[in-house]
């Protein structure tokens, strides 16, 4: 039997995710399938400012371990983008509320620190085809966005 490992901490930095990005969007042009981009917006709560600093390290860790080896994941600040090719509506469903199942715990940090995470996403999904583009796919993660802060926190807006 194969021993699948977990990324860890490895996440895109923006330049490297806008490359595989533009692939994936051009493969979705190609072969239409199904393609969805989410937007996470993480607020770590925690008593002392150590476990602020350790908080980012750890939201990755534990998002890579619930994300497919295709998933792609990106970091800018405290707000994560993650592509997910093939993956229609009711896919992209079930991570957001997975992502938001596993968050709604604690986590202990090494020195027993508690770290807490309020989380938005907004998600978007593309059937594919000649109508798909990364501009179009940005925009409606970003209104998604929008729309799961005005529904408050550790929620998800998608739209197609």
């Amino acid at each position: 039997m194969k021993k699948i490992d977990s990324r860890g901490n490895d996440i895109y930095n923006n330049d490297v995710f806008q490359v595989l990005l533009a692939y994936e969007v051009s493969r979705s042009q190609r072969y239409p399938t199904p393609l969805t981009l989410l937007q996470i917006e993480m607020k770590p709560v925690a008593v002392s400012e150590e476990a602020l600093h350790v908080a980012p390290t750890l939201f990755t860790s534990i998002l890579n371990q619930h994300l497919r080896s295709v998933d792609i994941p990106s970091k800018t600040g405290n707000t994560f983008k993650v592509l997910l090719p093939t993956t229609d509506e009711m896919g992209a469903r079930a991570v957001c509320e997975r992502i938001l199942s596993v968050f709604k715990n604690k986590f202990d940090t090494p020195n027993g620190i508690s770290i807490a995470f309020s989380l938005q996403i907004g998600a978007t999904i593309h059937g594919g085809g000649s109508t798909i583009s990364s501009e179009i796919l940005f925009q409606k993660a970003d209104e998604a966005l929008k729309q799961s802060h005005a529904k408050g926190a550790n929620t998800y807006v998608m739209l197609a």
